[in-house]
């Protein structure tokens, strides 16, 4: 026997890097799953594949664990390994396939999807029945050894599913009536998590105070943003996402790869981002841009919003 789970993909519609430091954030889920087989053992040996870091059939064992924590194809599942057992109090092996819709490094959240996979796929195959607040703190736990620092909107949205709003570890799913068209574009280049937030991090200590303006302003975008959400219009949020690309180019998370895309995706949307951490990975335009980010050069992912969380396959 074995346990199949999956989580969706996700979108920062507005506010992120700010929401490191606390700041709220609105993020969407989207149908790009990662999906997580897991098999129990009789021993306590391990064996992975993970077609999107390029792991075929890898055996190990715990005393592995060290070295295999340094590469970037296996850290996340050791994480995960070692985070999910020390909850559920397990020590035996696992066999272990990770697939994923999602393109890896991109800024759709991947990672997050797929720990939230993993722990919901191998606690409920050792017989474990966590509940989505659990999965999402432990996912965050994980997130944070990934990434540096982790500020817990992908984790959070990836498992409970819908248009959110997160701060601080708390999800509220938004009363929005119609979802937004999204056009997904992307760059082509895998960019570091760790490297953008830390280089923000080094702006936010060098000038306290530009910055302390900078969260401030952040948090107004997403409230208007949120507003018109549910209101519906999306004029006036698109106007919004514009001005937060800006105030992401401010900080230096964006690119000449992805300023090529928004502006692009402007001349037929009424807004246009980076979207996560930008410096390459994704954007997101309202409604249909496919056709202007295509002449510009990117690739088009085509999705859309979706209101479920992880779940275990059939």
């Amino acid at each position: 026997m074995a346990t199949k789970a999956s989580a969706p993909a996700k979108v920062i519609l507005l506010g992120e890097h700010a929401a490191v430091y606390g700041n709220p954030v609105l993020v969407a889920t989207v149908g790009l799953r990662t999906y997580v087989k897991a098999s129990k053992r009789k021993d306590d040996r391990f064996t992975l594949t993970n077609k999107s870091t390029g792991v075929k059939n890898l055996e190990f064992s715990y005393k592995d664990f060290p070295g295999l924590k340094k590469e970037w194809s296996t850290i996340l599942t050791i994480e995960c390994i070692e985070k999910t057992f020390e909850k559920i109090g397990n020590s035996t092996g696992l066999d272990i396939e990770i697939t994923s819709e999602a393109p890896v490094s991109s800024g759709l959240g991947s990672s997050a999807s797929a720990a939230s996979a993993f722990v919901l796929a191998v606690s409920t195959e050792f017989g474990h029945k966590l509940k989505k607040e659990e999965i999402a703190e432990l996912s965050w736990n994980i997130e944070n050894v990934i990434h540096g620092k982790s500020s817990g909107v992908d984790p959070y949205a990836v498992t409970y599913g819908g248009v959110l709003r997160y701060k601080k570890g708390e999800a509220v799913r938004l009363n929005v009536k119609k979802y937004p068209q999204l056009t997904i574009g992307n760059t082509g280049i895998k960019a570091d998590t760790k490297d953008a937030v830390m280089d923000v991090m080094k702006i936010k200590d060098r000038y306290p105070g530009f910055f302390e303006n900078y969260l401030e302003a952040m948090t107004r975008l997403v409230d208007y943003g949120q507003k018109f959400l549910e209101e519906g219009d999306m004029q006036r949020l698109g106007e919004v996402m514009n001005i937060n690309h800006g105030l992401l180019c401010s900080i230096g998370v964006s690119s000449p790869e992805l300023d090529g895309l928004v502006w692009a995706a402007r001349k037929k949307s009424p807004g246009a981002k980076l979207c996560g951490k930008g410096r390459g990975g994704i954007m997101v335009a309202l409604g249909d841009a496919e056709k202007e980010i295509k002449e510009a050069g990117g690739t088009v992912i085509k999705t859309k919003i979706c209101n479920e969380g992880v779940r275990v396959e059939d």
